[in-house]
This record gives structure tokens, C-alpha cells and sequence, in this order.
């Protein structure tokens, strides 16, 4: 699996040991990932979607439960910081991406199944030259593929929304963000730490910089 992995990602130079976002593919605004609020789920089956989420993720905010379950972090310089990590220097932060590496290379998601688990960096000094992290967010990948072209491919016609999978259809239906440097679509889903632009904003300003970052 981790081959098949490497060999649709090659153009990203995808190497484990992070993931990143270039351009968002206009949308019609109502599918624009940002701006959403846990506030404005007002059904009560996206709120409970969002808590199952959460009931999943609590045990992570320990990072070496996460190691022992299988997850290692993603690397991808100069794309990341030399260390994993993920910011923008225009659109904010995000983070380390950790990943099982077992659902990357499919064409669909599950709610209860994130391809990463993203650990924000604390602002303060590094405890033996390694950044101090707490769990802020999951990532959901989907790679370019036949079903889900990239917005350059020819047969491209819209971005996959997350009414276009079951288990995230009691969510709001948003669209992914097109990542060209890693061939692929990404949504965040920010449960762990407030973030201004909105819970479904794939950036986040309330997120520090990358330290050694060239974004």
C-alpha cells in the first residue's frame, strides 16, 4: 500500500518521516470551506457527527498514543519545514501531519477513518530542539485520480464535497481544496483548536509559524 502510495504522490516527492495546500479551487460560495462555525451546525445530526469525531480523537492529544497506533509523521522539504511542519507565511498555520498511510491512495474517506491527525506547534522554546505540539485538527486526503482529477486535468468538473461520501453527509456540504504540490484534495476539520477563518478553513491564523518553513 505505502508503494502504491508513493508511486501516485511521486510528483509531491512524498516521503514518510506533512502535507501542504497551494491554490483553493473556486467554488460557489456555499461550498467555500471557511467561515463555518461549530455554532452554525444547528442540525443535531452534525452535531453529533462532529462529537463521534471527537470521541475518536481525544486519545491522541497524547502524540505517543498515536505512535503506538500506527501513526508516523509525514515529511515532504522544502514543501514542509525540514521537521514536517506546515505554515504559510500569507495564509497562517497548521501543523505536523501524522498519517497510518493505509487510506491514502483511495478514491473516497470515512468520518471515523482521517488520513491525518495534525498536531499544531505551541508557541514558546523547543524542548530538546523539538517543537512542543497539541492535537488541533484532522485532515482528510483524497489524491487526484480519474474519479478526482485535479483542476488542471482535462476532465475536471468540480471539487469532491463531503455530501459526496456517506459518512460526512450529515455535514455541512463543502468542498476539498485542491493541493497540486501533493496531487491531491484536502479538508480539515478543526476540533481541537479554535480557528478564525472557521472549523472547515484548511489554514489557520491562530496557528504558529513554521520554524526553518520557506512558505
Amino acid at each position: 500500500m505505502m508503494k502504491r502510495t508513493a508511486q501516485l504522490l511521486a510528483p509531491l516527492a512524498f516521503v514518510l518521516a506533512g502535507c501542504n495546500a497551494d491554490s483553493p479551487l473556486p467554488t460557489d460560495h456555499h461550498l467555500h470551506p471557511g467561515g463555518v462555525s461549530l455554532s452554525d451546525l444547528t442540525h443535531s445530526t452534525s452535531a453529533q457527527t462532529i462529537a463521534s469525531l471527537r470521541h475518536l480523537t481525544a486519545p491522541f492529544h497524547n502524540v505517543d498514543v498515536a505512535l503506538a497506533e500506527g501513526y508516523a509523521l509525514l515529511t515532504a522539504p522544502p514543501a514542509t519545514a525540514p521537521d514536517g511542519c506546515i505554515s504559510s507565511m500569507t495564509e497562517g498555520g497548521m501543523g505536523y501531519h501524522y498519517t497510518r498511510g493505509n487510506n491514502l491512495a483511495d478514491d473516497s474517506i470515512a468520518l471515523l477513518d482521517p488520513e491525518f491527525l495534525v498536531f499544531a506547534p505551541k508557541e514558546g522554546p523547543r524542548k530538546d530542539g523539538v517543537a512542543r505540539t497539541q492535537l488541533a485538527a484532522v485532515e482528510y486526503f483524497l489524491p487526484f485520480t480519474a474519479k478526482w482529477p485535479g483542476p488542471t486535468d482535462p476532465t475536471f468538473k468540480r471539487a469532491p464535497t463531503l455530501h459526496d461520501f456517506s459518512t460526512t453527509s450529515d455535514l455541512p456540504n463543502l468542498a476539498f481544496v485542491a493541493t497540486p504540490r501533493f496531487g491531491g484534495w484536502m479538508f480539515h476539520i478543526w476540533l481541537w483548536q479554535d480557528n478564525p477563518g472557521g472549523m472547515f478553513a484548511n489554514w489557520n491564523n491562530s496557528v504558529p509559524l513554521c520554524q526553518g518553513s520557506t512558505f
